[in-house]
Formats: structure tokens, sequence, C-alpha cells
């Protein structure tokens, strides 16, 4: 960076930002001779593809500048690093291959990383410091985590008292609100809102302090406060209608009653009480009666009337604190279901030595971040002395907190050699859309408009003026317009932003089209209509030579995509959409997973009627088909295509299905899909186990986020979120539904802080966001103006993101509609924008629908000829040949430290597997030589083993002669699911049992949970449980009794 060691980039939406990024990396790597300069350089960005796509642009760029031969041919970026570090062609060219040399040959060392993955090295760096465990596993997908957790805290009810009460009043509240008695979805809704967020992080952890009594205790204090305010209100009240009654004056005698009436209404706490009238907001100078009231009445009310004014104020005053604290008190509940399912997931972390992403910056800010710099980058191996960040309106505050002790160590040091290291932001606030995931806009404002920055050093602001993605049309009506519809926003800072942010240069690209059309208010089937006209615009749109991959339609909701996917595929119009997709979508894929639910439970006949709807054919009559196999789905799948249930029951999950799919012949060459879901199963196997339970609630958990990735050859109209499409651009961008609410929230809550002094400790409380948070207090004021502030921030960032996608064509799809009252357009939607918009050009005719600026041409470019995709077989294994067979484990094979010992213990564990008593270790030992399964110098020391177990003094009356035992015996429980416990000991006398399961390593809660688990299935078969022990097989052999 020539002028400046600290350089901020404004990038508006195609203005070359990568570009800018390249060439300033570029020119620090090849300023000096020296080729290993590369590795002072931390390039960050916030996704992979932005990662991959920065490399390719440099080693691109080294490659091109390498074979340049002279001047002429050389390509513009090299002319102008060549100019600004006054090289000439030949040096430039020669160090440009020297480093490309260097970087491949050194590839680990060329840091370009997403901030996720530099936080996660730095973690793993400091993680015995920290006291985490070396091969701890990152947790990237909070959902699953967050369900476990769920389903965990959910099993508890019935058998921890006081939670049980706890989860019961949050279900009878969520009856009560109309919502289902599905509690675990409201519990796995509310967590996924409040859970795993940098901005909920401080009051999050004051909770953390907190058990179960605590939030009784509020909870009584709050109900103690509620009605001391009730009894306030009401005495004011009364007190009032006293002095109307004493002084002989009539609830008539009040201008149209509406103080008098009110004043009863609040003696008897009625629900409808509100202060939003009027004379309510100015009453110590409204007057309260009729011109033609007498006049001693008159002169009556006016004596009363500073006494009235100062109980209507105790009363007023009193109601938004009383309002405050019953919305605060309803949320008591909630707040104790929440704390409790934090607890759980820190159990199911420590258990599984588990980190979840989310959490990790909070960990840098708190244990790493105020480390000396120097031990940092000792630890890190590395010292990085020029920092580059991109997307900076997208890294959120604690992101940011951590980066800045090591950038101003590199902006405010010198090095060995006397030079000064730097500083390259790139961002743009009108883009910033992540602000759920953490994103905070106003750190790139601050740093911009110079209002608060971290560094000694001044930082240089450079807007990028240019637009190098769209025609000109297009950047013409995105700069008047949004210019435009500035006025609207109400932070001065955010409207500034837009009002000389939207200023950007054309470039060579002439022509171009956008199109606002707008369905009609008038006809109530607005979904049906926003459908045909994106069905109409593609038609319109192709018919000008434009192939579908060309077509990109935005939606903002989830639910619209769905719809119109679902009405462009009746259309027979080709697309890809997140939903299409999903491995969910496909029914060989559905098909296999309902096998293995029938595998589970042969009961669930919605399983077996859809493997039958799968397997047939359109000649035959389908509903007789079904209706004759239902009932005897597994002896005609076995009798018509020789599959066999017991196989499937007996194999683990990859093996039935790559059995299923050889047998139905379900994949005849290559299916993406069935890969996929093979792939998910191997991980979910290497993770969990291979049982078919536990695959099925995976899956129950994932199969609305699994899919494929997007083919990229396929001629098909995209379906995609308007927050999926930042940083992408398409020829032509379809924008239907364009009539969002700007303050559209779904559910939303808000922490407002108290005096924990009268609290019980609490500094913060949990409240439903609404309007009337406003009258609160000056903190909870200051909170809903601040939200509401960024909300209209976001959304009008989102409608930025979405009309600058388009490179060529854009079709805005909105909706004529006018405020109720003075038929005004309604500024809080995007539709209002639009209108006022025209309106303010002089454009707007109420009878017209369609507005056009710009020329729709035919496309004259060279339509690209589609890539021939590689198609790979899908490969079978043949495992259920009579041929193959494992003759020993990779333990014994590869002879490495851990896998012989996982190896031993599933051996010893097989072993008691086959031992009833004692005397079946001679011919167990013998069966397992004889396969293979153990060497005979093996034999000694684990028949050493197996007897420490069975003589051992506490356990040796459960492997006596004249018991019955059940080893690994399946117990199909009430509910489908199927458990096996290691060993059973049945006393028949009495009928009871005793439960054994053999454990290797330490101690750990979930083996209490998955013996208590044993027990339950057991009592519901009517057997008393005797003992659970938990033998642990280690050096030592040592039995848990739970």
């Amino acid at each position: 960076m020539q002028n400046s060691l600290y350089k901020i980039y404004n990038a508006s939406a195609g203005s070359g930002k990568t570009y800018t990024l390249a060439k300033s990396y570029l020119k620090i790597i090849l300023a000096k001779e020296n080729a290993a300069n590369y590795r002072e350089i931390l390039a960050i960005t916030f996704t992979n593809k932005a990662v991959n796509e920065m490399k390719e642009r440099i080693i691109n760029s080294l490659l091109q500048f390498g074979n340049v031969t002279d001047a002429a041919s050389a390509p513009p970026m090299f002319l102008n690093i060549a100019e600004e570090l006054n090289l000439d062609t030949t040096t430039l060219q020669k160090r440009a291959k020297k480093v490309l040399k260097e970087i491949l040959h050194n590839y680990a060392f060329f840091d370009v990383s997403t901030i996720d993955k530099f936080t996660h090295r730095l973690i793993r760096t400091f993680a015995k410091d920290l006291k985490l465990p070396q091969n701890f596993e990152v947790v990237l997908d909070t959902n699953l985590l967050l369900s476990e957790a769920v389903d965990r805290l959910v099993s508890k009810a019935g058998i921890d008292p006081t939670l049980t009460q706890v989860l019961i009043a949050f279900a009878i509240e969520k009856a009560n609100e109309d919502k289902s008695w599905d509690v675990s979805k409201d519990i796995f809704d509310m967590g996924r809102e409040l859970l795993f967020k940098e901005k909920y992080q401080s009051a999050l952890e004051e909770l953390s302090t907190k058990n179960i009594a605590d939030f009784g205790q509020l909870k009584k204090l709050l109900k103690a406060k509620i009605k001391a305010l009730e009894t306030k209100i009401t005495q004011a009240a009364q007190t009032n209608l006293n002095l109307m009654e004493e002084n002989g004056l009539e609830i008539t005698d009040f201008y149209r009653n509406w103080f008098s009436k009110f004043m009863v209404d609040v003696a008897e706490l009625n629900s409808n009480i509100n202060f939003t009238a009027a004379w309510k907001q100015d009453f110590e100078n409204t007057t309260l009666y009729t011109k033609t009231l007498s006049e001693d009445k008159k002169a009556t009310i006016d004596s009363l009337h500073a006494t009235f004014n100062s109980h209507f104020q105790i009363i007023k005053e009193s109601f938004f604190e009383l309002s405050f604290l019953k919305n605060a008190y309803k949320n008591i509940v909630p707040l104790t279901v929440l704390n409790a399912l934090q607890q759980e997931i820190k159990n199911l972390e420590l258990e599984r030595d588990e980190i979840p992403l989310a959490t990790f910056n909070a960990i840098i800010s708190k244990e790493i971040k105020n480390q000396p710099v120097p031990f940092i980058y000792e630890r890190l191996g590395e010292k990085y002395r020029h920092y580059f960040i991109d997307e900076f309106q997208d890294t959120s505050e604690l992101q940011w907190e951590n980066l800045i002790p090591l950038i101003g160590n590199a902006l405010e040091g010198i090095d060995e050699k006397g030079n000064k290291g730097s500083l390259l932001l790139v961002g743009d606030a009108k883009q910033a859309i992540y602000r759920w995931r953490g994103g905070k806009a106003e750190q790139f404002l601050n740093l911009i408009n110079k209002t608060k920055d971290p560094f000694v050093v001044s930082p240089e602001v450079e807007n990028l003026p240019a637009n190098y993605r769209s025609y000109d049309e297009v950047i013409k009506f995105n700069n008047n317009f949004f210019t435009a519809i500035s006025p609207n926003i109400n932070n001065t800072i955010y409207k500034t932003l837009f009002e000389n942010g939207n200023n950007q240069k054309t470039n060579s690209l002439k022509g171009g089209y956008v199109q606002l059309s707008f369905i009609d208010e008038e006809d109530k089937n607005e979904n049906e209509l926003y459908c045909n006209e994106v069905l109409k615009t593609i038609q319109k749109v192709v018919a000008l030579h434009h192939p579908l991959k060309d077509i990109c339609i935005l939606v903002r909701d989830k639910k619209n995509g769905v719809l119109l996917a679902e009405f462009l595929s009746e259309n027979k119009i080709p697309i890809i959409s997140s939903e299409t997709l999903l491995l969910n979508s496909n029914p060989r894929v559905n098909f296999l997973i309902n096998l293995l639910k029938y595998s589970v439970d042969t009961d669930d006949l919605e399983a077996a009627y859809a493997i039958l709807l799968f397997l047939s054919t359109a000649s035959e009559n389908i509903h007789q088909y079904i209706n004759n196999n239902l009932k005897n789905l597994e002896e005609h799948l076995d009798k018509q295509y020789g599959f066999n249930f017991n196989t499937l029951r007996q194999s683990s999950v990859y093996d039935g299905f790559e059995l299923a799919i050889k047998v139905f012949n379900l994949v005849a060459d290559s299916d993406a899909y069935v890969t996929y879901l093979l792939d998910e199963v191997i991980d979910v196997e290497y993770k969990q186990g291979a049982s078919a339970t536990l695959f099925l609630s995976y899956w129950e958990k994932k199969k609305e986020s699994l899919s494929i990735s997007a083919p990229n050859a396929m001629n098909a109209v995209q379906i995609m979120t308007i927050h999926k499409s930042k940083g992408l651009e398409f020829p032509v961008v379809i924008f239907p539904f364009a009539n969002s609410h700007i303050y559209k929230e779904i559910k939303p809550k808000m922490w407002v802080p108290i005096n924990s002094d009268e609290f019980n400790g609490f500094d913060q409380l949990l409240i439903n966001k609404n309007k009337e948070v406003v009258n609160y207090n000056e903190a909870a004021e200051a909170i809903y103006n601040d939200e509401n502030e960024k909300l209209e921030l976001d959304a009008f960032n989102v409608l930025y993101v979405a009309l600058t996608r388009a490179v060529k064509n854009l079709f805005i799809i909105s909706k004529k509609e006018y405020s109720s009252k003075n038929s005004e357009p309604k500024l809080d939607y995007y539709s209002g924008l639009f209108i006022k918009y025209l309106m303010q050009m002089g454009m707007w005719d109420d009878a017209k629908l369609e507005y056009a600026f710009g020329t729709l041409n035919l496309n004259t470019a060279n339509a690209s000829t589609p890539t021939e995709e590689q198609t790979i077989k899908f490969q079978y294994s043949y495992k259920e040949r009579s041929s193959f067979k494992i003759v020993t484990k990779s333990g014994m094979l590869w002879d490495t430290t851990v896998e012989a010992a996982l190896s031993k213990g599933n051996t010893i564990h097989y072993l008691l597997s086959l031992i009833e008593t004692e005397n079946d270790i001679a011919s167990s030992f013998e069966q397992l030589v004889q396969k293979g399964s153990i060497n005979e110098k093996d034999v000694a020391s684990l028949k050493s083993k197996v007897l420490a177990i069975i003589q051992h003094p506490e356990l040796n009356e459960y492997y006596t002669q004249n018991i019955t035992v059940k080893n690994e015996a399946e117990i199909i429980t009430k509910n489908g699911i199927i458990l096996r416990p290691d060993r059973i000991v049945f006393d028949t006398n009495n009928n009871s049992a005793t439960i054994i399961d053999y454990k290797t390593g330490s101690r750990n809660i979930t083996y209490q949970d998955q013996i208590n688990s044993y027990a339950q299935a057991l009592e519901e078969m009517n057997y008393t449980i005797n003992k659970k022990i938990i033998v642990y097989i280690n050096d030592d052999i040592t039995p848990e009794f739970i």
C-alpha cells in the first residue's frame, strides 16, 4: 500500500473489491526481492468460496505476470503495479515467477483464510492453556447440538421433580398461547433464537451462575412487586373516584365520560387499559368537561384537576412499571428452561470434547486476546506484518476486538529491518445483511467516518467509484432509487450512508433494462399472481434468447422460494433451488430411509405404504398393489425381490443401504443424492455408531438441511434467498414478493438491564419486544429504538443486495397497495418505497402496473457450450459375497498403539458376549482363534483380563452356574426403539434383573443415561431391577453400581 499503511476501501456493489484486494496483496509480495514476505500477510474473509476466489486470483495473476514478455502484451494490473512500484517489466516478471514458485512449494504458508479458520487455529494453539482437550472437535452445526440437548432436557421430565415442574409450566404456557403441545419444538426454537448469538453472550453468562431455585425466587419477587403495583394503581384510581363522589360529581359530568370511565376501568384493573389517547398524553392541560356543564361543577372539576393529575401520573408511571414486570414475569419460565438448556449443552460439550464454532470468539476474547502479542505470534509460529480484511461490514464486535491487538502491533511497531506493518479493510455497510450472525455494520461506519478508531495511525479512506458489474441502466436505476428513498431512514448516519453511497459511475456496458411491476391489491390471491408474473417474465426473457441458467429468482423468505419452485416445476420450467437439492426431495433416498424405518418398527404402516408406492409401476393398479402387500411387506419383498429385512437389521446402516441399492437396482449409473446419503451414513457411523435408530434420529433432525451441491452445467432457473446471493451476479434477476415489511420480526425478545440489588442479583431480564416497551424506562426505550433503527438498516441493505445482483436485466415484482387511512404509499413496506420513488419521478399512474427503465433487447452474447459433466459410476463393495472375509483387525494389521488398544477392547467385549458362565471361556477363545479374530499369542493376556472380570469379588455371582443370562439381547421399547444391553442376569424367582454394561476408558455420565434407559425398558416389561452395573475395563477392573 503505497500511500498509506492503513487504508479502507468503501466498496459498493460491483466495484471490483476482489481486484483491489488482489492488487494490494500483489504489490506487497512483489515490492521486494525477498519472495518469502507473503508469509507475513494474513488475508481474512468470511466464506470458503471467497477464500478460493482470492487465492485463485492471486495465483493466476502471478502466473500471467511470470509469462509477460513485453509491456505491450502485459495485463493492465501488471502495468499498474509496475508503475506504482517503479519497476521495469523484466524485473516484475522475474519476481512474479519467483514468488509463484515459492508460494506453490510452501502453500501452507499462503495465509488466505476465513475468520473462523483463523480463530480455530488460535484456539487450537492455546488449547493446553485453556485446559481444552488437544483433540477437541469443532461443532459447525449448532442446530444438531441444540436438538440433542433439548432431547436430553425433556427426557429428564419425570426424573428430576423440580425440572419436571418447570417443563410442565412451560408446556401449559405454550398451550394457553394456542401453541402446540410439542414442548421440544418450542424449546428448540427458543434456544435457536437466543443461544449461540454473540449479542446475548453477556446476559447468558450471567444466567449460567443461576439455578432453578434462583429463578423460582425471582418469580416470587416479581409476583409480589406486581401485586404491590396493582394495589397502588387501584388505590390511586379509587381515590379519584372518591373525590368525584365526595364533590357531587357524576360520571356524565366529564367530557364524553372519558376520564371518569377510565378511572373506573383502572380501579377494576380491566385488561383494556392504555395511555394512547391524546388526552392521556397531556392530561395536565386537558379540559375535563364540556362547555354545557354548569359553572359550579366546572369550578369544582378545575379545583380538583391538580389532585386528579397527581393520581393520574401515579397510575401512568406505575402502569408502565407494572407492564414491564408482567412482561418479564411471563418470560421467567422460558428463561428457566433456557438456562437449563444452556447447562445441557455445556454438559454435552464437556462429555464429547466439543466446542461450537459460535463460541470461539468469546473464548479468545476472555482468555487469549490480552496475552502479550509477541507470545501469541510465537505460539502461532508466524508473525504477521500485513493484514487484509474483506467484507469487513460482516465482522462481529468480538471478532474485530480479538484482531485489534495483533493488527495494532503490526501498525504501531517496526520489524528488525525498520519496516512498519499495514492494514487494508474492504467493506460496504450497505451490504451488511448478517446481523443475525453477529455482523456489525456500525464498526465499519465508525471507521470510514473516523468517529471511532482503535489505532494510533489514522486511516486513509477511499471510495471505489465505478460499478464494473452491471449495464448502465441498472446502475442508474439503483443510484436514483436508493438516493430517493434514503430520507425514509430515521437514523442520520444510516441515511447519509444511502444518500452518499449511491453515486456509482457507469462502465463501458451500455444499455440494460429494469422493469418495476405491481400485482393489484384488489386481487386477494396474491401468491398466484406473483407466480404467474414470474412465469411470464421467464418466458419473455427466454424468447429473447437468454438460456435459463442466466436467470436467478431472488426471494427474501424461504417459503416463497418453495412456492415458486413447485409452481415452476408444474409448468415444466427446469429449476435449481435449495429445496430441489435436498436429499429429502429425492424418491430413492426416501425409499432407503423408509426401508430403514420399517426394519426398526414393523408397525410403521406409513413407511410400508411409501415403500410400496415407490415400487409400484404405472401399469399396475397401484392401490390394489399396496392394499395386497401392506400387511405382509417383508414376505412380499423377499419373494418378489429377494430382499430380506433380517439381513438389513443385522447389517450396519451403510451395508444395509448398499444391499438395498443393489437388490432394487436404485442406481443404474450414477446418483449424487444416493452417494451423498451414503457419505452422511459413514459420517454418523464414524462419530456415533452404526445403529439404525441413531441414524434415523440424526436424519429427522437434519433432513431439512442435508443437500447436494448445485450442478454447474445445468441449464435451469436458479431460485435462492437474497442472503445466499450476496457476492454473486446473474445476467437476469427476477425479484418477486418484493413487499417485505421493514420492521418484520418473528416473536422478538430483548434483554433489559435492571438494578440487581432490587431483583435478587439478576442484572438483566428477558422480555417480549413490542411498541409498549418504549414506555417502560429510559434504558428499555433506548434499546427498542436502537433495535428498530438496525432493523430499518438491515431491511434497506437486503433490498440493496437484491437489486445489485443483476448484470443486464432486473425485474422487480411488488404489490400495489396504499395506507387505508390516507391512500398514501405504505412506507414501512418495500412496495411503498417503490411507489413513492415513481411518484417522485413523476411516473406513477394509478391505472398502470408496469414501468420500464431502458430497453429489453435480444441477447446477442454467445451462449456458452454446456460442459459435459463427468459421471462417476456408483461402486458396490459386494461385502455380501461368501468369499469376502475380514480375517484381521486394523490394529493388528498396522500395529498402531491406539488401534491396538481399541481392537483389544472390542475383542474383550465380543468375548464377553459369548460367555454366560466361566465354563464358556475355553470354547469362546477357541472359536475366535479359528476365525482369525485373535492371535494365539494374545490368548493368555486376554484370558487373564476376562477372568479378572468374571472372578471379580463384586461381579462373580453374575457368572455362576444355574443363572439365566441374555448377552447382547435386543429390547424393543414401547416407542419402537431397539436397545441392546451387554448382559442381563435374570432372577426367575422374583422376576427381577441385573443389568451389566461393559465400557473402556474413563467414567462418563452418558453411560449412566444409557444403562438407565435399559432399566426403564425392563421395568416397562414388569421386571424389578436389582442392580445396574457399569464395568470399566482398563488396566484395572472397576465396577460402578448405579
